[in-house]
């Protein structure tokens, strides 16, 4: 026995891409050292050496950064060893300990080792050695534990290991410490909404903006904030305000256009998707929020060609692989999207709308129980997706499990009380159990949610009437 094809199509996940965390890494450094006359001594070496490494860093030559703050600190060390027990050397202990960190409108004094592994954890951060990062700015604190920014930015080396609370901590120590570090407020707010804390991490951001309104990288991220508490106008306003400020803010461009596509305008989000292509083609998201609307507007070549190019641009990022699929899918190539599903699972092996998709491609190639397993499991990491409900149902609806269909169909309804397919199908299922009047009302409810109802739906109706007699006598009659 196999029903129709009515059953949900599948889902995108289009979720929000937030900006980096890794905003405004490096200080303005100045150095205090004087100048030293004579033969290369070793606190020569590391006040070039770190005086080189600045420089790297600003050019983003971070290994060859850390290759110099290496030199300084061994430097450094070197003539500590042979000066640092005679306190009436006064002259050489200012050549080694003098460099400042200037904030703008607050100056922290700090050691040069300090400052040398500060550097250090930078480039290692930006490089993406977080526990490395980690131990040069324990380092950095144990030394001067009153500078802010190395609190910030251990702060963000610890967000990036997922220890959320830790991140929260260091970034509150930070405000502790200079209480007008608009970053320190955003990175902090960018936690807190990665926590759930929406409200605490709106008001994060609104202390950062209020500092600098012009952080644009806040405006986005309470864009983003306000966009998942369901409040699209103000999202939209501060993605509006954010290319105002930066033209080529290719994520403000990105969110505009999720932003626009929630409120249902379909153009206006393809040209700001395409926008943020434009001012950035080297980043995969836009891409792959590209490659849903063409989804969308069942252009499945363009999104195949426009997830392929995603993939290039960021082989590991599961969405990309979860958009293939679905063009290939909705192409017929039901071999190729359960590859790629199955790839972007590995990636992001808790992914509803994965295991959602591939279930479809399970139910498309008549593998019912692999369907069913593939829905259970998108509803145990999310329970309140309808389309789910609605799709498990019709894998159990082929296998002749009508009333655990219909409990599907009925979860849906429970969900999304305007979701017209469940109707229609808990109908269907409900012919099967000769269950006449109350299919009728669920056609009803069909025919009157659904604005371009499916032309062969009477059809179905009579097939479905068909199957309940050759069924009659394994019907349980209501």
């Amino acid at each position: 026995m196999k029903m129709g094809d009515i059953f949900s199509k599948a889902f995108r996940s289009k979720a929000l891409r937030r900006c980096s965390l890794m905003t405004a890494l490096s200080l303005v450094l100045i150095s205090t050292v004087a100048t030293l006359t004579g033969a290369q001594s070793p606190s020569r070496v590391s006040e070039e050496s770190y005086k080189r490494g600045l420089e790297r860093y600003k050019k983003g030559d971070l290994t060859g950064a850390i290759a110099d703050f290496d030199r300084a600190l061994d430097a450094y060390l070197s003539e500590r060893l042979a000066y640092g027990a005679e306190a009436s050397d006064r002259v050489v202990k200012a050549n080694l300990d003098g460099v400042a960190v200037d904030y703008g409108d607050f100056v922290v004094n700090l050691p040069r080792p300090a400052a040398i592994y500060l550097n250090r954890g930078l480039a290692r951060l930006r490089l993406g050695e977080i526990e490395a990062a980690i131990n040069d700015l324990n380092e950095s604190i144990k030394l001067a534990p009153r500078n802010a920014g190395a609190y910030l930015y251990r702060g963000i080396a610890l967000q990036g290991t997922g220890d959320l609370d830790a991140a929260i901590t260091n970034y509150s120590r930070a405000l502790d410490l200079y209480p007008r570090y608009a970053e320190a407020w955003y990175n902090r707010g960018v936690a807190k909404r990665d926590k759930g804390a929406f409200d605490e991490a709106l008001s994060d951001f609104d202390r950062a903006l209020a500092i600098s309104p012009k952080m644009t990288d806040a405006l986005v991220n309470r864009a983003a904030v306000r966009y998942d508490k369901g409040d699209l106008k103000g999202a939209l306003d501060d993605c509006n305000l954010a290319v105002k400020i930066d033209s080529r803010h290719h994520m403000a461009w990105n969110n505009r256009a999720l932003i626009r596509y929630r409120q249902g305008d379909f153009d206006g989000a393809m040209s700001d998707v395409t926008r943020a292509i434009e001012v950035a083609p080297q980043e995969a998201t836009p891409y792959v929020n590209r490659s849903s609307l063409w989804l969308e507007k069942n252009e499945f070549d363009k999104a195949l060609a426009d997830s392929e190019k995603a993939i290039a641009l960021n082989p590991n990022l599961p969405t990309a692989w979860g958009n293939h699929g679905l063009a290939r899918m909705n192409k017929n190539d039901f071999d190729g999207a359960m590859a790629d599903f199955n790839h972007a699972l590995e990636l992001d092996p808790k992914s509803p709308a994965l295991y959602f998709n591939r279930g479809n491609a399970w139910f498309s190639k008549g593998e019912a129980d692999k369907a069913i397993a593939d829905f259970e499991q998108a509803i145990k990491f999310n329970p309140r997706v309808a389309a789910v409900w609605n799709n498990c149902g019709n894998a159990r609806f082929i296998k002749g499990d009508i009333e655990a269909a219909v409990n599907d169909y009925n979860r849906a309804i429970e969900i999304d009380p305007r979701y017209a397919l469940a109707y229609a199908n808990r109908g269907m299922a409900r012919l099967l159990q000769k269950r006449d009047a109350e299919a009728e009302s669920d056609f009803a409810q069909y025919r009157t949610l659904e604005p371009n109802p499916d032309p062969n739906f009477e059809k179905r109706i009579n097939e479905a009437k068909r199957l309940r007699a050759e069924m009659d006598p394994k019907v349980k009659k209501i």
